[in-house]
């Protein structure tokens, strides 16, 4: 007969002289104080109540600016037509008669009819 064998109850491999005769259980495992049941810990239910908070006051609109005065808004070309077609506008605002015929002589050039009225076009939104 081998001289180990495993305790039932702690599983542990321990030496015959361990043991009392044939029990299956090691005298250490018989001579150890009975642990208690274990206790249930009680919890307790806790509850946290916030207090609604009050509603923001609702914020004035700001004012919005016009995109088309932004700086560095666009790619560079379309920025480039914003500021011809700008100064174009303050030098029609400027010298009327002359842009007149400079626009009409350019529309000539280009082979569109010319202006019913012969005064500058209005502003076009776009671009």
């Amino acid at each position: 007969m081998s001289g180990w064998r495993r305790c039932d109850r702690c599983r542990k491999v321990r030496s015959t002289d361990e043991f009392d005769g044939d029990a299956t259980t090691c005298t250490v495992c018989l001579t150890a104080p009975v642990p208690s049941a274990a206790r249930k810990r009680s919890t307790t239910v806790t509850r946290s109540q916030t207090a609604p908070r009050p509603a923001p006051a609702p914020a004035e609109p700001a004012v919005r600016r016009p995109l088309l005065g932004s700086v560095g808004s666009g790619d560079l070309e379309v920025r480039e037509r914003r500021a011809r077609r700008a100064a174009s506008e303050r030098l029609a605002e400027s010298h009327p008669e002359e842009f007149a015929l400079l626009l009409r002589d350019a529309r000539a050039a280009e082979g569109l009819r010319p202006l019913s009225n012969g005064s500058a076009p209005p502003a076009a939104d776009g671009d």
